[in-house]
């Protein structure tokens, strides 16, 4: 009898352990599991990342301006001589001015006015309505090698004023700005044809307006556009030709150009730092 409050102690320290052993071993999978578990989501989002990684997307993007130092380009202004020349190459180009909105219209409707090419390197002034934001498909296509060009250089954008125009607007144009072009003739505006746009000055450097005038000297010179740097307005003014595109000038549908264009222009031009 004396015995027995001692068998019944053992008996409860007995039980204790076993509950406590229970309790424990119960819980240690579940920590084993938590963790297990949770390496095994870091391994899956490790895994995820390097499934969705890709090798550099490599752009056939090469600036015609040297970097370095040059002498800061001459203004690229315009004559008189170069307004008649504009419009007799948009003859010789077989291009007609466009004379009111309809007329625009239909010229869209057959590609030969194609939407400017708007993007991260390109915008187009707010002002400028909607229906007027297109020009030739050559002309698309130096926009879009000048603006990737100058983004890749000075990672800012360039700005169009000013695109195709009608016949029926540019009359009217001539009551509100005495240096507006004339819409008939052989000095009528470049823009009627729509292979000509405005690139806004305001808002760049001295070293990207340089850039811009080293960028299209040698285009000048080689006969694929005609530059006018206005003051006043403070823009460049500039026609693009169909021979911009060398394969424009057989009838051949355009291919696409990568990266602007490869001329000895690169040289001056890419003298910037």
């Amino acid at each position: 009898l004396l015995s027995m409050p001692y068998a019944l102690a053992a008996h409860t320290r007995g039980r204790a352990a076993y509950i406590w052993r229970s309790r424990h071993a119960a819980k240690a999978p579940v920590v084993r599991s938590h963790t297990a578990s949770r390496a095994s989501l870091l391994r899956q989002r490790r895994k995820h990342v390097r499934l969705h990684t890709t090798a550099p997307v490599t752009t056939a993007m090469i600036d015609p301006v040297p970097r370095g130092r040059f002498p800061f380009p001459a203004p690229l202004k315009g004559s008189h001589d170069s307004l008649l020349r504009q419009n007799v190459r948009s003859q010789a180009d077989g291009l007609e001015r466009i004379q009111d909105d309809d007329d625009l219209l239909a010229q869209r409707r057959e590609n030969k006015l194609v939407a400017l090419p708007v993007a991260a390197a390109l915008v187009v002034d707010e002002r400028l309505p909607v229906n007027r934001r297109y020009c030739r498909p050559w002309t698309a296509q130096f926009l879009a090698a000048v603006a990737r060009a100058h983004y890749r250089r000075f990672h800012t954008t360039l700005q169009v004023n000013s695109a195709v125009r009608t016949v029926e607007f540019q009359e009217r144009l001539r009551f509100t700005n005495a240096n507006a072009a004339a819409a008939e003739g052989e000095t009528a505006s470049p823009h009627l044809t729509g292979q000509a746009v405005d690139l806004a000055k305001h808002g760049l450097s001295l070293t990207e307006i340089a850039w811009l005038r080293a960028y299209l000297l040698p285009l000048v010179q080689e006969g694929k556009v005609d530059v006018e740097e206005e003051f006043q307005q403070a823009c460049f003014h500039i026609s693009v030709y169909r021979n911009y595109l060398p394969n424009q000038t057989t009838g051949d549908p355009p291919k696409r150009v990568i990266g602007g264009h490869r001329t000895p222009a690169g040289a001056l031009a890419a003298a910037l730092p």
